[in-house]
Parts: structure tokens; C-alpha cells; sequence
């Protein structure tokens, strides 16, 4: 038998299993190839830290701290003094670029080549020094640690043993490696129930779905979560149909994965009990007798417990008070709906999960979805079948714990992401019976397959920004922001890096980098150039001292602060990241060349009319300006120092508008604007209004004594 009669024998004698592979495979490969087109999300950095800091422990033998380990290189060799405070030897630090003069390299590039040649280990950024072991456990109170000791493993393993990815990207590679496990897993058990066409649609579903797609890159709780949630579920269901005991003890290990990443996975619970509890009673299982399922079964909660509890060292000084803790941690952030959820609210019901589903899902797998729902009840109904009522509470169980009275969601629906993989399943049982029970085949599988076409340039038209996707029922993107959907362009920190990626390409040598709400350890510093200096301490407003600003503009709360507004209002963008011609992002060069016509000038105004109350000061410029700042030189001595209060502003006198930041807030670096302790500065981003009512709320503020008051505005 000649080579191609072999290949063509083992084609067919695996063909099923190779094509229920094709698209798992495709999505490890094309996740795994596009990593590095992602950034950080806003909570990475921290659980990056901690996950380093526990497995360091457990693979040094219990050591909790880096002293064992080469320090981190730093570009700047000639900073050696630690106690000096420019030569924090931090990651980021100053002393990681100060008075560097080398290539304009990526500085994790630039690290690279600080290693020795021959070295069987390279430290990651994220193995701080100051966040090592012993701190970690002292400020322990959110979500558990065992996603990210295995993100970390990953990190350990894949960039500083094997060098073939990179620091942050071996990181990620976690996420999309668990996230593949669960979209092969839906592929198997749809094709174990419905066969191989109705496997490819279901795993197509999953592994397309933009926001999986997009978070599966940079999300280190809820992909995995999910993956593990259902992981769990698939497993358990086999292990009980098929009597494989070694499948529930494997569902038991993937539950304490699942509860050591996020405790949403403690709902598996009602989901598999129901289930059980059906299974036994409309089947002849109870009427078998084998005692290794059952005593796996009884095992099962203290195999759970036992993995879940040596994975997070937290745990072991005080098991049971340490996880009341994090059950009141949740219990905090899982109660009380958000203000901007209101107008979903029906009946004390909370209707924003669906409304999100049905706006977020590409057309084509919602509407197979929906017709896999109404079959998965149908078939549940009408002819008992266990698997579909499984995948019903499966599906069910996320959206009703979100829509649940009094129950916290926000951030679109990635906190419920656990539904992902039943719906996935629901939309190969609607192919299933859609081919099925339609005349003609072959133009409906046709029509399948160009719809997944149709998907598929969806995500690549809007990538690597997935995560924002809102289909045509809603109108895009555009028509989420239009029509506000809350969180409609929050892509939780990922886009930054499309921002450093112009920067490192466009911007001068030794430029310097800040963000104007966001902290910088948000930021993956290791991507920009190693010559750039990134630093907060770079804003200067409108004394244009020419840095780069670089940050999210949907609508979130803080864009009302003025250290964002002004590069807002005041400069064109140097650079935009849009999805549907909506901006997401902007990178602002505060330089002069930049400003937008009429917004260069500062008239000053003299009021028409002020009045000094005990604890308020009440100003009518006579006018209506576009307000860019009040300053007031005052008295220190007899007097007590501002605290609180506030400043409105009116166009009439009647309708009064508060500023967010409060009087004492520092809106930007007070060196930067010439705040002293006797000169008071409040900043406005060209607000139009005549009227100013500054609030002191104290009595006999400093701010009233004896004060010189001068107003200005905008020549526009």
C-alpha cells in the first residue's frame, strides 16, 4: 500500500474526529498567532503578581520572596544606588529607561538582550519584588488565586524556560489555551449527540463569538472560568451516562479550577443537582450498580474542596474565616444594580443580560441559537431527553442569577460568560433540526456555511476590538452609542496597546507617554520603546509641554475629569482607534500645532456681580463665556484650609450643573496649574455658563479670606 491509499485510509477511517478538530485547532492556532495584538486588561497586572508569587513558593520549596533569582534586567546599568529614589528598580521604574540611549527596540526587546546567552531562566516583568509572597497574602480579599498560579505556570514554562513567547503573551497563552479546551469540548459532546456538521456550527459558535474571541487574548478570570464551568459540566454528564468514574473525578478537579478562578462556578451546583436528580429518576442508572461511579460521586465535593484549598495558599492560615471573607466579597460586588442599569429593570427584574445577548451575538448563530432553545425544550418536554433540559439549565442558570432581584452586572455580560458554551451547543441543535427537517439539504447547509462566512469578516473587519461588536439589530457599535447602551465602547484596557503600538512606530526619540485617568501599571510598560519615558508626571495641560496622552474615550465616568477633558476638548487626536467610525481610543500630542481652532486663547472676564456668603461665593460674569478656569488668590492665616465643596454652574440661573471633582481635588499635578497654599485654581474644559456658585460647605474657609477672584474663558 502505497503512501496516499494510507492517507486516504486513515482520512476516512477518522474523518469524523478530524473534522469535529478542524475549527479547536483553527482557534488555538489563529488565538496563539494574534496575542500579541492584544494588551492587559485593567485587573491583569495584579493577578499576574500574585499568580508569580504563589508559584514561586511552591516551586523554590516554600521561599516568599525572589532573592533566589537573578534580578530583573535593567537597561539602565548604572543605577545601582536603591535607596535612591530615581533608581527604583521596580518594573517601570526610573531606573528602567532614565538616560537610556540605545536603539528605539520594544524594551521587552531590549531586556531580552541584557540576558545571558545561555541562561535556562528568564525573570518575568511580573515577579516584583515588593508584591512577593508575604505581601500578596496580607492584601488578599478578592477573587481566588488558582487561575493565576496556572496564567504564571504558563509564563514559567513558555517564556522563561522555552523562550518561544513572549513575557505577557506566554501569559495569555493560558487563556487561549483553556479556552480552546472548552471549544473542543463543546465540539465532542454535540458531535457524540448530533453528529459532526451540527459539532463544526456549535464549536464555530463558540470559538466566533467576538467577545470570547476578543477576552480569551487578555481576560484572565472569566475565559477560563468559563472554560473550566463547562469543562466540568461535559465531563460530569459522561462521566454519569457512560458510568466512567475517571470522568467525575476529572469534572471534580476541573470544579475546584473553576471556584479557585471566580466563584461564579459554585452555580455549577443547581445546574448538575437538577440535572442529577431528573437523570435518577426518569432513567434505569439507579437501578445499576457500579460502585466506582458512586463512590466517585461521594467523593466528588472533597476532591473539589481538597484541590480548590492546596492551590491557594490564602487559605491555610484560616480556612474558614479567610473564605467567609471572599464570600463577602462577592456577596459586595454581586448585590445592589448599578445606576446606569435602571432603565432595564422590569418588575424588579433585570432584563440588561438578554437585551446585551441580543445586540452582542452575531445574527446568524442567535438566530440558530433561538431555534436550539425552542428544540431543547421541546425535546425535554415531549421526549424526556436528559441532555437538552442539561443544556437548558446550563444556559439558564448565568442569566438568571444576573437577572435575579437586587443582582450587580455591569460591564456587559463577560461576568456571565459561563452561558457561552450551552449556547454555542443550543446553536448546533438548531442546525441539527433546521437541516434536518427542511427539504432541501444541501442549500441549507450552504446557507450555514456562508452565514459562518458572514461571521468569520465580521471579526476580521473589526479586529483586534471584538469585544465592542454589536450587531445590526442594534446598529453597530454606532448604534449602541447612540442609542447608550451602557458599556457600549468599554474594552476593558485592551485597546491601549493599539495606542502604543502608533506611539513606538510614529512618536520622536526619548518622547514621553502618560494617561490622563487611567494608572499606569494598566499599561503593559514592556511594550513601548525602551527610550520612551511613560509617567503620569508628564501631563502639562495647557502649558503644552509636547507629551503624548493616550487613553479610552467610551463613556465612562472618569472622561468627566478635567486631566482628561482637556486633551479631549482642547487637541485634534494624533491617532484614533475606531470600530464603526466610533472612536474607542485617541493619542493627543499636547503641543501647540494641535490645539483646535479658537481654543489657544484665554480671555479673562470681570464679573458683573459677586456675592460672599458664609460658606458659598456667587459669581455672575455677566455673560455667557466658555469657562476655562477661576483662580482665586487668598489668605492662609485665621482661616481653615479648604476640605470638600463643591462648584455649579448655570447658563440662567435656575438649572444648576455640579462638577464631578470636588474643590480639594487635585484635577491635575497643582505645579502644573500654579496651586499654592494661598492661590486656589479649578480648571473647566471650555464649559459654557454665566453663572458660577463655588461651595466651600465649611465655615470661615481660606477661600473666602480676604480673595482676589479673576475669571477666564475662550476667545470662540
Amino acid at each position: 500500500m502505497d503512501f496516499r491509499k494510507k492517507v486516504n485510509k486513515f482520512t476516512k477511517k477518522y474523518w469524523d474526529k478530524i473534522a469535529i478538530s478542524i475549527v479547536p485547532i483553527l482557534f488555538l492556532i489563529i488565538g496563539t498567532t494574534t496575542l500579541s495584538d492584544y494588551g492587559v486588561n485593567w485587573d491583569e497586572p495584579f493577578h499576574f503578581m500574585r499568580g508569580q508569587a504563589y508559584l514561586h513558593y511552591y516551586l523554590s520549596g516554600g521561599q516568599k520572596d525572589y532573592k533566589s533569582l537573578p534580578p530583573y534586567p535593567r537597561i539602565n546599568i548604572n543605577c545601582v544606588d536603591t535607596n535612591n529614589p530615581a533608581c527604583d528598580f521596580s518594573p517601570g521604574g526610573p531606573s528602567d529607561r532614565e538616560n537610556y540611549n540605545g536603539s528605539n527596540l520594544i524594551y521587552e526587546e531590549a531586556i531580552k538582550k541584557l540576558y545571558p546567552k545561555n541562561s535556562n531562566i528568564w525573570r518575568s516583568y511580573y515577579q516584583h519584588d515588593t508584591y512577593n509572597f508575604n505581601e500578596i497574602i496580607k492584601i488578599e480579599n478578592g477573587h481566588p488565586a488558582v487561575g493565576d498560579i496556572m496564567a504564571a505556570f504558563f509564563n514559567y514554562v513558555f517564556y522563561q524556560k522555552l523562550h518561544i513567547l513572549g513575557d505577557i503573551e506566554s501569559y495569555h497563552f493560558f487563556e487561549i489555551f483553556t479556552s480552546f479546551l472548552i471549544v473542543l469540548g463543546v465540539s465532542i459532546i454535540v458531535y457524540l449527540k448530533f453528529g459532526v456538521f451540527s459539532a463544526i456550527v456549535s464549536s464555530f459558535a463558540l470559538a466566533s463569538y467576538p467577545l470570547f474571541f476578543s477576552e480569551s487574548h487578555f481576560n484572565i478570570k472569566d475565559p477560563p472560568e468559563t472554560a473550566f464551568f463547562g469543562l466540568t459540566i461535559i465531563l460530569f454528564y459522561l462521566g454519569i451516562t457512560k458510568s466512567k468514574w475517571v470522568y467525575l473525578i476529572l469534572s471534580s478537579i476541573f470544579m475546584a479550577f473553576a471556584v479557585g478562578t471566580k466563584f461564579n462556578a459554585f452555580f455549577i451546583v443547581p445546574i448538575l443537582g437538577l440535572w442529577l436528580l431528573y437523570y435518577i429518576f426518569t432513567s434505569a442508572w439507579r437501578k445499576r450498580k457500579n460502585i466506582a461511579v458512586i463512590i466517585s460521586l461521594i467523593l466528588y465535593p472533597f476532591i473539589t474542596v481538597f484541590v480548590f484549598y492546596i492551590l491557594w495558599p490564602y487559605l491555610w492560615s484560616n480556612p474558614i474565616e479567610n473564605f467567609l471573607d471572599i464570600v463577602l466579597f462577592y456577596k459586595q460586588i454581586g448585590m445592589g444594580t448599578p445606576v446606569e442599569m435602571s432603565q432595564y429593570i422590569y418588575h424588579g427584574w433585570n432584563t440588561y443580560p438578554i437585551v446585551w445577548i441580543a445586540y452582542t451575538t452575531p445574527i446568524p448563530i442567535l438566530v440558530l441559537s433561538i431555534m436550539g432553545f425552542f428544540v431543547s425544550i421541546y425535546l425535554f418536554l415531549f421526549k424526556k431527553n436528559n441532555f437538552t433540559f442539561l443544556v437548558i439549565l446550563w444556559f439558564s442558570t448565568p442569566m438568571l442569577r444576573a437577572s435575579f432581584p437586587n443582582s450587580a452586572i455591569y460591564g456587559g455580560v463577560r461576568q456571565l460568560m459561563e452561558f457561552l458554551p450551552a449556547m454555542a451547543i443550543l446553536a448546533g441543535i438548531g442546525t441539527y433540526y433546521f437541516v434536518k427537517t427542511m427539504k432541501y439539504h444541501k442549500s441549507i447547509i450552504l446557507v450555514i456555511f456562508l452565514s459562518m462566512l458572514f461571521v468569520t469578516h465580521e471579526m476580521v473587519k473589526i479586529h483586534p476590538n471584538q469585544n465592542v461588536y454589536f450587531n445590526q439589530i442594534v446598529g453597530g457599535l454606532k448604534g449602541a452609542k447612540d442609542k447608550k447602551i451602557p458599556y457600549w465602547g468599554n474594552s476593558y484596557g485592551n485597546a491601549y496597546q493599539q495606542g502604543i503600538d502608533w506611539i513606538n512606530k510614529n512618536a520622536e526619540g526619548n518622547a514621553r507617554v502618560g494617561l490622563p485617568i487611567s494608572t499606569m501599571g494598566n499599561l503593559p510598560w514592556i511594550k513601548f520603546r525602551s527610550d520612551i519615558e511613560f509617567s503620569n508626571s508628564s501631563w502639562s495641560g495647557p502649558k503644552h509641554g509636547g507629551e503624548y496622552e493616550i487613553e479610552l474615550v467610551f463613556d465612562w465616568a472618569p472622561t468627566a475629569w478635567y486631566s482628561f477633558a482637556y486633551y479631549d476638548v482642547y487637541l485634534n487626536p494624533v491617532f484614533e482607534v475606531k470600530v464603526d467610525n466610533v472612536a474607542i481610543l485617541k493619542v493627543w500630542k499636547n503641543d501647540k500645532k494641535y490645539i483646535k481652532e479658537g481654543y489657544d486663547k484665554e480671555l479673562v472676564y470681570f464679573p458683573k456681580f459677586v456675592k460672599k456668603e458664609k460658606t458659598s461665593l456667587f459669581i455672575d460674569i455677566g455673560k455667557e463665556i466658555y469657562l476655562s478656569r477661576i483662580t482665586i488668590n487668598h489668605g492662609k492665616y485665621g482661616c481653615f484650609v479648604q476640605k470638600g465643596g463643591y462648584i455649579s454652574l448655570s447658563s440662567n440661573d435656575k438649572d444648576w450643573i455640579r462638577e464631578v471633582e470636588a474643590i480639594d481635588y487635585p484635577q491635575v499635578p497643582p505645579a502644573a496649574i500654579g496651586i499654592t497654599d494661598t492661590n486656589f485654581v479649578y480648571l473647566f474644559a471650555a464649559k459654557k455658563a454665566r453663572y458660577i456658585l463655588l461651595e466651600t460647605a465649611i465655615d470661615n474657609s481660606c477661600l473666602l479670606k480676604k480673595n482676589n477672584l479673576e475669571i477666564r474663558g475662550l476667545a470662540i
